[in-house]
């Protein structure tokens, strides 16, 4: 629990004592709230912190619970949340000048934004409230540092598995989940259903493939870091395009397009996944919580990643992201804003917030706590969490602007608008003179 003390209480002691006489001798407590001024006047106004965070739904109902213990507790440091999903809006903010106090973001734009002055280096609060590091997995805490410096904390972690309902697989002949790539694409073709003249009625696997996954199934790199060189050409990454592109080019751009506008909302019993019209999903290890949720009779199972069929080296593949806290630059309150974000980073806060939302933390020591034992999934991913063959993005300066042209190109490949080797060639032409 944060202390109450403020500063303009500290200077009223001071006051007393020099004005008793009484300097170097130990001054009583008045056992009053920091925030009361001298002769009983009216207390002062707290300082009040804007909270900017992308969940929403329940996800931000649990933030929200955070925030009120935080209120509750701390009366002359008030927060106030706003559920703000558009990551643009606060850069705007931010380069507007009239930033929130504290926000939310996604690891991959730490370091990007933080090198570019729009997050604020938090080494020395770090230093000086002797924050322990050590006690964050290595792979969720470098995504928030560069340089030497620390720009955000992250509040969780995250890791891709493939998600399959076993009714449907049984009804298919399949026993069992795919476990290599060859595999998943015959899953594919068995587990898609037509109907009424040619048109989809279930897909095996959600169409948008998710290329930043499957390209570390084939070993794929998206930087040389030695050569700084930009690789979105790897054989790896290349093969997962054209795993993507060869289911693309089975059904048709059209029919996935018309067969999409017709599914419901993800956080919400109308899930694809959840009513049967796709047989798989690559999803995260919240998928579990909403599951339990909405759609509670669902009879579905867990499973790694396919790997290559041709490196066997490769399995258990994925891609890891996190969910990070940080300070923008230019606020008003920068030492209150650390408080709150130093406090809702805590053991206590980071197991409430992450066990109810169904996240992994990112702290060790949390990770056998028993606050876990009923989250569904948390078992199965905390234990893929730990596989050498997990990956992330590459943490550089120009990281979100490499993720936007990629998928950019990566739907124009999708779609037959342009052929494969090119997509690839006008990401790199793009991004490469962007690397210092």
């Amino acid at each position: 629990m944060m202390r109450k003390g403020s500063l303009w209480g500290l200077i009223f002691i001071l006051l007393l004592a020099i004005l008793s006489g009484c300097s170097g001798k130990d001054t009583p407590s008045s056992g009053k709230e920091s925030g009361e001024t001298k002769g009983g006047d009216s207390p002062k106004e707290p300082v009040e912190l804007s909270f900017w965070y992308g969940w929403t739904g329940p996800e931000g109902e649990a933030l929200e619970k955070l925030i009120k213990k935080w209120n509750d507790a701390n009366p002359d440091i008030k927060v106030k949340g706003l559920s703000q999903s558009d990551y643009q809006k606060q850069l705007t903010a931010i380069t507007g000048g009239n930033p929130p106090d504290v926000a939310s973001n996604f690891g991959k734009d730490v370091v990007p934004w933080g090198e570019r002055g729009a997050m604020m280096p938090l080494d020395d609060y770090i230093k000086k409230d002797n924050v322990d590091l050590g006690d964050f997995v290595p792979a969720a805490l470098s995504s928030s540092q560069s340089q030497g410096k620390t720009y955000a904390i992250p509040i969780a972690m995250h890791v891709s598995m493939l998600f399959y309902n076993k009714d449907m697989l049984e009804k298919a002949g399949l026993n069992g989940p795919p476990e290599t790539m060859g595999q998943l694409k015959e899953y594919i073709t068995k587990l898609s259903v037509k109907e009424n003249g040619g048109k989809l009625q279930q897909l095996g696997l959600w169409p948008g493939v998710d290329a930043f996954t499957f390209s570390y199934s084939y070993g794929g790199s998206f930087y040389d870091a030695d050569k700084k060189q930009v690789t979105p050409d790897h054989a790896g990454v290349k093969a997962a395009i054209e795993f993507g592109k060869g289911i693309w080019d089975q059904f048709g751009s059209k029919e996935l397009d018309r067969f999409a506008s017709g599914l419901g909302q993800y956080m919400s019993p109308q899930n694809p996944f959840f009513t049967g019209k796709y047989a798989m999903t690559i999803d995260g290890e919240w998928l579990p919580t909403f599951i339990k949720q909405f759609a509670p009779n669902l009879k579905y199972g867990i499973a790694p990643i396919p790997y290559d069929d041709n490196n066997p080296n490769l399995k258990n593949p994925g891609n890891v992201t996190t969910s990070v806290f940080y300070i923008p630059k230019g606020v008003k309150h920068p030492d209150e804003s650390w408080k709150f974000l130093k406090w809702i980073t805590e053991p206590e806060q980071m197991a409430e917030f992450t066990a109810a939302i169904g996240n992994l933390p990112t702290r060790t020591s949390l990770q056998t706590h028993e606050i876990y034992k009923d989250v569904p999934g948390f078992k199965e991913f905390l234990q893929y969490s730990s596989s050498p063959n997990l990956r992330s993005f590459p943490a550089t300066t120009f990281s979100s602007e490499y993720m936007t042209e990629f998928s950019t190109q990566y739907n124009a490949i999708l779609r037959g608008e342009v052929s494969v080797d090119e997509g690839l060639k006008r990401v790199k032409d793009k991004i490469q003179p962007l690397v210092k």
